[in-house]
């Protein structure tokens, strides 16, 4: 106080100013009031802080001198603190699981937002299933652009990107397949993986109405059996866990007419074996 009274008659303030300077404002009488009240109040409660705002514990912290209140208001916001990490934590991991669990890309999924279900209530898995030559369901095949959440923020030379096929037996998905760069193709077939497969009926990915998406069916075939496809879902049907579809029906069929076509030459050489 007293230098600031030097420096005034220094610079030629006037008196009445000067005596000012003793007398605190009542912005800070105010002020002060407020933290002695909530200290009080707090000591009243042994200390319960969990009504006080962010600010408030703050504005303790700086300024008190009451060692066990300092110490309880420490703690508390210590607590909150951590809980804050802890949600955020939480929410980043749940942000990079939803990334991770991408069945489809964002192009596919986001038509759906908005759109009411079609389906009548307990035919969520009561998919078309062909059983033979008389009954058929629509096959469609589409092949979209899709690059993986985790390469989205990389560099544009290094975010290189990927393809999502799908063939559509019906309304649902009976294949699915992504290519990647440098990167293992991901084959899934209804029933064996269901869980990490696009869920959507074809209305509500509106495929059919995105330019260029449509495929014909020799150029999903010819991708799905240059990767492997047709050994992953005879696999999958001998293990049992492929859903009975278009393809599973077109590859038993297929494995069948094989089979019959050896037999004969099976029988001419156990023929001749004989004589």
């Amino acid at each position: 106080r007293e230098l600031a009274v030097r420096l005034a008659n220094m610079d030629g303030v006037p008196q009445n100013q000067i005596s000012a300077l003793d007398q605190p404002k009542q912005d800070d009488l105010k002020r002060g009031d407020e933290v002695i009240t909530k200290r009080q109040e707090s000591s009243n409660k042994k200390h319960d802080l969990s009504s006080m705002k962010y600010a408030e514990l703050r504005e303790i912290i700086n300024t008190s001198t009451d060692v066990e209140l300092l110490e309880s208001c420490r703690e508390e916001f210590h607590r909150r603190l951590k809980a804050y990490h802890n949600w955020k934590k939480e929410n980043k991991r749940k942000e990079l699981q939803a990334e991770l669990d991408q069945r489809a890309p964002k192009s596919v999924t986001e038509k759906a937002k908005g759109q009411p279900k079609r389906l009548k209530p307990g035919s969520e898995s009561k998919r078309p299933v062909p059983t033979g030559p008389g009954e058929k369901t629509h096959q469609r095949y589409f092949r979209v652009p899709f690059i993986r959440p985790a390469d989205l923020h990389k560099d544009a030379q290094f975010r290189k990107k990927g393809w999502w096929f799908a063939h559509f037996d019906g309304q649902y998905v009976a294949r699915q397949m992504e290519l990647h760069p440098e990167k293992t193709p991901v084959l899934l077939v209804a029933g064996k993986d269901d869980m990490h497969m696009c869920e959507l009926s074809l209305d509500e990915t509106g495929l059919t109405r995105k330019k260029g998406a449509e495929v014909l069916d020799r150029e999903f075939e010819e991708e799905w059996e240059k990767r492997g496809g047709h050994e992953y879902l005879q696999l999958a049907i001998s293990q049992g866990l492929a859903r009975p579809t278009y393809a599973t029906v077109a590859l038993q069929n297929k494995a069948a007419n094989a089979a019959a076509a050896e037999q004969p030459s099976k029988n001419v050489k156990q023929g001749k074996n004989k004589k």
